[in-house]
């Protein structure tokens, strides 16, 4: 897919449809697919027993979006939230069958991290082939070539820091369905560890 082409709106929900939501069209250079492979994804997803959420190796698969494309229509209710360390990212779920939802840094940072299993079809068919690999090195075993993606790590960074800017001056971090006047929708459980959070 070429970064001038539109993303047609899509899908989300939970495992057992209590929680609904909804992607807005955009062009395709304002989302971001790729896949983490750091201790701290693994620890969200191990904690929610949500471990199909990962590939062979260890990875998830994301799909970065400026918050102001994400609603959520039902369910509002059963969205959680959990912090692995001190300030760190907020890691979303649901409630009701633990979902994992997505992940946003804070409410000033405009920048959800939607969860390949929140998305009711395969991310490829949305919006194409992953663009990159972040933390390729917590991967679990070697990682194939053909899985990194086309665009290095280093590239992948400056790419979301790009992205980030872009949207910040677009105003794209609100509205948020995630934070209300600055603060979490839901106050996150507190899992901290001393392992450093990433995202």
């Amino acid at each position: 897919m070429r970064a001038g082409m539109m993303v047609e709106g899509f899908k989300l929900g939970c495992q057992c449809g209590q929680v609904t939501g909804r992607i807005a069209a955009h062009p395709h250079w304002q989302g971001n697919r790729l896949t983490c492979y750091c201790q701290d994804c693994r620890a969200y997803l191990h904690h929610l027993a949500q471990t199909d959420s990962l590939n062979d190796f260890g990875g998830t698969d994301i799909y970065q979006v400026p918050p102001a494309h994400v609603s959520i229509l039902t369910g509002h209710d059963q969205l959680a939230c959990l912090q692995l360390t001190r300030g760190g990212v907020y890691r979303w779920y649901t409630q009701c069958c633990h979902t994992p939802v997505g992940n946003c840094f804070s409410p000033f940072w405009p920048m959800v991290g939607i969860i390949h299993s929140f998305v009711r079809e395969p991310l490829e068919t949305l919006v194409g082939p992953t663009s990159g690999s972040v933390y390729c090195r917590g991967a679990l075993g070697r990682l194939p070539d053909e899985l990194k993606g086309a665009r290095s790590q280093k590239v992948m960074v400056l790419r979301l820091i790009t992205k980030l800017l872009a949207w910040k001056l677009c105003g794209k971090n609100s509205p948020s369905v995630f934070f209300v006047n600055g603060a979490p929708l839901a106050p996150p459980q507190q899992l901290y560890s001393c392992s450093a959070d990433k995202g």
